[in-house]
């Protein structure tokens, strides 16, 4: 979608996006980038097990440069992923590999013999460019 921005220096996206928070980000190649936001309210300054009129509530929108990888966006389902990923112990770990490895044993016996039969896509591109440079 081709957006142009006015004379006073705004944009409208339309009424599908009112009310919606944007984290604007600028590259310093020009390039403008909204990502929409939420706000999460949160208790301050109250014990966990308090109720909510014990402390006022302030809106709290954490920075979302913080969570930038690379050009993505981690959304909070992903974040929530990563963190529960963090805390596994190395015995979960291995428990994991070991059951996906016990579930794809079929395809990974099928990859294996048809990498020894044909070869790698590395070994064939690279007898591919030794051919070609002989010739």
């Amino acid at each position: 979608m081709l957006k142009e921005v006015g004379a006073s220096g705004q944009i409208s996206l339309g009424k599908k996006y009112a009310g919606q928070l944007f984290d604007v980000v600028f590259y310093p190649d020009g390039r403008v980038e909204m990502v929409p936001m939420k706000v999460v309210p949160t208790v301050q300054g109250a014990a966990p097990d308090a109720p909510p009129s014990a402390s006022p509530a302030h809106s709290v929108q954490q920075e979302a440069a913080a969570y930038r990888v690379g050009d993505g966006w981690l959304t909070p389902e992903r974040l929530a992923a990563r963190k529960a990923a963090y805390a596994r112990t190395p015995e979960e770990i291995e428990s994991a590999r070991n059951q996906w490895e016990a579930e794809n044993k079929d395809a990974i016996e099928a990859m294996n013999a048809r990498m020894a039969k044909i070869g790698s896509m590395a070994r064939r591109i690279h007898e591919w460019r030794k051919a070609k440079a002989g010739r």
